[in-house]
């Protein structure tokens, strides 16, 4: 018994840890000295072991000094007590502590060490991206000398050398556009720069973005005068020529001409201005003016005015007297003629009235070209001047034993000047006479046609030639192989008539079969103020 006392107060546990052996009061039997057992009896442990019987056991528990202790404890049979093993708790629990923070600390460093691997990691996967990113981004910017160093040995490489070798092709294909660019802007420049006209470009704000050597000229001002960028009103002297230009600025297409003849020289310009569109999508970028110089157009014009002046009062009033004279000779006033002079004076009086009519119809058709010719418009049956057309010429037409037929339902009354159209009938009436052949038929109609009337002349001569079937409205042109005498003005004229009532001719023909002959007048014609002519909002 006294060598268990013994071993039990030699007993040490942790740091501070001892045993106690108690009887079977629980008082201490042998225990380490100095240790504060008072109460023992009384620990929780010492009860627990006491009323344990022959089992084993540990609990937690405090002591009588309120020290929180573990403790252990197993019967001692022979004594009728128990050994308990008592240690502080701290103490007890500070190699779980211990390792709880060591775990702490290995889980924050594999965290702390997780977290740097991903982010080297993702530098290492995402340094490449951004580099082509980077890259891809220059060349945007127009910069094709962009390469990406990549060496990774993947996919990533193979991508970066491509991309390389293609930024390389962007490089030369920038090259040499810019080098086409340049030889493209240089030829226009030679182009508008050695043009006679006169050639401003401005903007949409209207400042000055181009002016050719010719507009310097034109202006007054010196070749190297810089005029890009500013405004058109500062850039330009004022006077009469920019007023024009401006001018021809509000009214795109169309042109405007001013007289800037002096003392010395005549001088007349004619501005036109049209606007600058982008290819496709059509956007305004400005407006070009061209200016043109029209001062030779004018004196020609001048030198034909003078020469119909010559034609109306130098020759053709000659010829109406010789024609005057000659009628009173076939009427016998100064003598009556035998059958050889009436045959002589006869064919001078037609070969004058041919001349007379040469004249006239080379007036009219430079009055027509010049503008000249105002509409007397007025309210007219287009039957009844169809009608009078055929009565002028039913003598020829008797002659040649044709049958002239007009074929219309009703008057058909309309606004027309219905000299020029008896005129257009008399023309295309003559015309079908002249190349039917004898026996044959000229048919004469009048339709209605929409907002207007449609009439038409058609014969059953030879027929018009698919070639000539719009030549024919040209000035001296006649079909080759049918000439019979003419001058081949008249469907000229009878095309300027039409059209100065707003309306349209043509000619359908089948050779072999004979030419029909239409023209179309809309209703409701109306001059205007200025002597042009319109279609009256009240027509249909």
């Amino acid at each position: 018994m006294r060598e268990i006392a013994e071993r039990v107060a030699a007993e040490r546990v942790g740091g501070t840890g001892f045993a106690v052996l108690v009887d079977a009061r629980g008082e201490p039997v042998a225990a380490p000295e100095g240790r504060n057992l008072a109460g023992l009896s009384s620990w929780p442990i010492t009860r627990t072991a006491l009323k344990s019987g022959n089992s084993v056991g540990s609990s937690e528990f405090t002591d009588a000094s309120g020290a929180a202790r573990v403790g252990a404890y197993a019967p001692v049979p022979s004594l009728g007590g128990a050994v308990l093993i008592l240690q502080p708790r701290e103490e007890a629990y500070l190699a779980a502590s211990e390792a709880r923070k060591a775990a702490g600390v290995a889980v924050v460093v594999v965290i702390v060490g997780s977290l740097f691997s991903a982010a080297l990691l993702a530098r290492l996967l995402t340094a490449p991206v951004l580099k082509l990113t980077r890259a891809a981004e220059a060349v945007a910017r127009g910069d094709f000398l962009a390469r990406v160093e990549i060496t990774t040995g993947d996919e990533l490489q193979e991508l970066a050398e491509t991309f390389n070798a293609m930024t390389e092709r962007l490089r030369q294909y920038s090259v040499l556009q810019v080098d086409r660019l340049i030889a493209e802007q240089r030829k226009t420049e030679a182009i508008l720069f050695s043009i006679g006209e006169g050639i401003v470009m401005s903007d949409r704000e209207g400042r000055v973005q181009l002016a050719n050597r010719r507009a310097h000229e034109i202006f007054g001002l010196p070749s190297d005068t810089d005029l890009e960028g500013r405004p058109f009103a500062e850039a330009f002297p004022d006077g009469p020529l920019r007023a024009a230009v401006l001018a021809a600025g509000l009214k795109p297409g169309q042109h405007e001409e001013v007289d800037l003849s002096n003392e010395a020289e005549r001088r007349f310009l004619r501005v036109t201005a049209s606007p600058v569109v982008t290819p496709g999508r059509g956007a305004e970028l400005g407006t070009v003016y061209a200016l043109r110089d029209v001062t030779l157009e004018r004196e020609l014009e001048k030198m034909k005015d003078d020469f119909l002046h010559y034609i109306t009062h130098d020759l053709r009033n000659p010829l109406g007297s010789a024609m005057g004279f000659l009628d009173l000779l076939l009427k016998g006033t100064a003598g009556v003629l035998n059958a050889d002079q009436h045959s002589i004076v006869s064919s001078i009086r037609r070969s004058t009235s041919r001349l007379m009519n040469l004249i006239n119809n080379i007036l009219d058709i430079a009055k027509m070209e010049a503008g000249r010719v105002r509409l007397q418009l007025k309210t007219a049956s287009m039957a009844g001047v169809a009608g009078r057309a055929i009565d002028i010429l039913m003598q020829l037409a008797r002659a040649k034993n044709i049958a002239v037929r007009l074929e219309a339902e009703e008057e058909f009354s309309l606004e027309i000047d219905a000299d020029l159209i008896e005129r257009v009938f008399t023309n295309l009436i003559g015309n079908a006479i002249k190349y039917t052949p004898e026996g044959g038929t000229v048919t004469v109609s009048v339709v209605e046609d929409g907002a207007g009337l449609k009439c038409g002349v058609s014969d059953t001569g030879e027929g018009i030639p698919p070639d000539y079937l719009t030549r024919v409205f040209e000035k001296f042109e006649q079909v080759q192989g049918q000439r019979r005498g003419g001058t081949g003005l008249g469907l000229t004229i009878s095309r300027f008539f039409v059209e100065a009532h707003l309306g349209r001719i043509w000619v359908e023909s089948d050779p072999g079969h004979g030419a029909r002959f239409y023209f179309v007048i809309p209703r409701g014609l109306a001059v205007s103020a200025d002597g042009s002519v319109r279609v009256s909002e009240k027509a249909g």
